[in-house]
């Protein structure tokens, strides 16, 4: 990693928090997505830290700063930090709960076919895609480094749209190669996964086919949840709450 390439102020809307909750031995470690932020999550951890919960929502390395930074991080540090994360939740509580939203869901997967927690629950997990060229990044980032997202997002929020101009606006592939790796690991996984596991999927997700839903039962067990009028930020989208409930359901 080039640290001279790294700006080191995080945006506001990207810090990582952490809830302090009653269950002095009970904590969720609520893991973003890619090229997302720890403010995708904050809804969701505030109703968990509001049952009493502890909430440890982590940046993964490259997110939330600028271009550059997300460059220069890669799929093994966003898994790394992730064990990291779970590691030090785990040598100050006796249960801790994993959740993640999209590639924050199959990171997830790959946490629980190691350390087995006892409960799981994957939001959009992002096994696989609806764009069919992401199979093609591994190639294709020798050649091209950039490429102009079609639709991209709009924002009011300064913040937010800080962020749009740093690299939501554009897909950057050999960071796309990047996630088709951490699906590939997340797959590999799945079969040895142990925990209970909650899986919460929309038919209206444009990101993540409704499809995935075939890879996860032909290697796990998993309760389910089916929203029929989210998009891809699942729990932050007009069903969170319902999204919320069901988790905190699932919890106790």
């Amino acid at each position: 990693m080039n640290y001279k390439k790294i700006q080191t102020n995080v945006n506001p809307k990207a810090k990582q928090k952490f809830l302090k909750g009653e269950k002095y031995n009970e904590v969720v470690l609520l893991i973003h997505g890619y090229n997302g932020i720890p403010n995708d999550m904050y809804y969701l951890g505030e109703r968990l830290n509001e049952e009493g919960y502890n909430v440890f929502i982590p940046r993964l390395p490259g997110h939330g700063t600028n271009k550059e930074d997300f460059i220069n991080s890669n799929w093994k540090d966003w898994i790394r930090y992730s064990y990291e994360s779970y590691l030090n939740l785990k040598s100050q509580y006796d249960n801790v709960y994993i959740g993640g939203l999209s590639m924050g869901g199959v990171i997830t997967a790959i946490l629980a076919s190691k350390f087995q927690p006892k409960k799981i629950f994957l939001c959009a997990p992002a096994f696989i895609a609806k764009d069919k060229r992401l199979k093609w990044t591994p190639i294709l980032k020798y050649f091209i480094k950039e490429k102009e997202r079609k639709n991209p997002p709009t924002f009011e929020d300064k913040d937010l749209k800080k962020l749009a101009e740093e690299y939501w606006n554009f897909n950057i592939i050999s960071k796309v190669s990047d996630l088709k790796k951490v699906q590939k690991m997340g797959i590999k996984n799945l079969k040895n996964i142990k925990s209970k596991t909650l899986t919460i999927i929309s038919k209206k997700d444009e990101a993540v086919p409704f499809e995935v839903k075939e890879i996860i039962d032909k290697n796990i067990k998993s309760e389910y949840l089916i929203l029929e009028k989210s998009n891809h930020i699942v729990v932050n989208d007009t069903e969170k709450e319902i999204v919320a409930q069901k988790i905190i359901e699932f919890l106790k």
